[in-house]
């Protein structure tokens, strides 16, 4: 074989490497064209039998909730039973986040006292001295603003 003829079965199979990744290309094509279309169809689909699939939806709901009544113990239906256990999870969260913020506020307290910064109630205790002490030196004031002054004979 020459080495014009190597050229041109490089070439050739050069050709045919790039015509396989054409095909390969339309095929890949095709496939997202149809997985569009498949998509496009089922969105019609749901479209026109969407409101049919809900009532049929809602005739089954209100049929498992009758039998749920009838199976139950005490004739609740599901969504009492539902609606009770949520009620409960409720209760527990709440107490338990309750809990959380009595710690948290402790917690905090404790760290203040160990930094010598006086609680509220200190403060207010404190205020509470300070506005009897203005008072009893007002009054102490106004006594002595009352009595003649002595005679600086």
């Amino acid at each position: 074989m020459s080495t014009h003829e190597h050229g041109n079965a490089g070439r050739a199979a050069g050709a045919g490497g790039s015509e396989h990744t054409t095909r390969a290309g339309r095929t890949l094509s095709g496939s997202a064209q149809q997985v569009w279309l498949a998509g496009l169809g089922a969105l019609s689909r749901a479209q026109a039998e969407g409101s049919r699939l809900f009532e049929s939806l809602v005739r089954e709901g209100e049929s498992m909730e009758a039998r749920s009544r009838e199976e139950s113990p005490r004739g609740e239906s599901l969504r009492d039973s539902v609606e009770t256990t949520l009620g409960n999870a409720r209760d527990r969260a709440a107490g338990t986040w309750d809990r959380v913020e009595k710690s948290f506020e402790d917690r905090v307290q404790r760290v203040l006292r160990r930094m010598d910064i006086p609680s509220r109630s200190d403060i207010e205790a404190l205020n509470a001295r300070l506005d009897a002490l203005n008072a009893r030196l007002n009054r102490a004031e106004a006594q002595a603003s009352a009595r003649p002054a002595p005679d600086e004979s």
